[in-house]
């Protein structure tokens, strides 16, 4: 486990925006999975200045960005982001701003524009689907270790959580028990990290700082 290393490159879909043109969005492709063991630093280095090299002649870099598997193949559903680091070629994905829209479907000329929402609520479906399937768990309350036991009752309690966004503008607090992707995957870091004990390294620490500091923004100690 780790943060995973992504680099631009050239290549690109057309994006229907929501204003109704169509823009041009590169692809942020995964370069070096778990970044951070030190074995991985010479994949890193060299990734890095591949990326460069590629946009070395290109005084504009790109304004958004499609993030994409290391194969490079953008799906429905792939986050869009804009790219907020100046003249930068590279980024780790604890990095990344909140995504600005997805991926929707794919068209002949490129693929149309799927807003935040959208892609939360098409999310939570195929969540619910899973957990029937049995592939998949979610807590209901994770520190008493209560799991949703069916999709059924898992599309409940969103679509009150949800109602209850429309009306207040705001999250239900009774969703706080809930763990989201995002802090389940700060906690999972914080563990690994603490887990190398006296093998970690100056950068492990540092960065160990930084995700204790946003667990507890989130409302979580570690």
């Amino acid at each position: 486990m780790g943060v995973d290393l992504y680099t631009l490159k050239k290549r690109a879909v057309m994006v229907l925006a929501p204003n109704g043109i169509r823009e041009t969005v590169y692809f942020l492709q995964l370069a070096v999975e778990h970044a951070l063991w030190q074995d991985s630093q010479g994949m890193v280095d060299v990734a890095v200045k591949y990326a460069y090299k590629e946009w070395e002649e290109h005084s504009q870099f790109p304004k958004l960005v499609v993030q994409v598997g290391s194969n490079g193949i953008p799906q429905s559903g792939s986050p869009i982001f804009k790219w907020p680091f100046f003249k930068r070629t590279y980024c780790f994905d604890h990095e990344l701003p909140a995504p600005f829209g997805y991926l929707g479907e794919r068209e002949n000329w490129g693929y149309l524009f799927r807003t935040v929402g959208e892609q939360a609520c098409l999310n939570i479906v195929e969540t619910a689907r899973r957990i029937d399937e049995g592939s998949t768990e979610v807590y209901k309350d994770f520190w008493h270790g209560e799991m949703f036991k069916s999709g059924e009752e898992f599309l409940r309690f969103h679509g009150r959580f949800m109602q209850s966004d429309d009306r207040n503008g705001k999250s239900k607090e009774s969703g706080s028990d809930v763990v989201s992707p995002r802090i389940s995957k700060i906690l999972g870091l914080i563990s690994f990290i603490k887990e190398k004990g006296q093998r970690a390294s100056p950068a492990d620490l540092h960065f160990l700082g930084s995700l204790r500091e946003k667990a507890v923004q989130l409302g979580y100690s570690c």
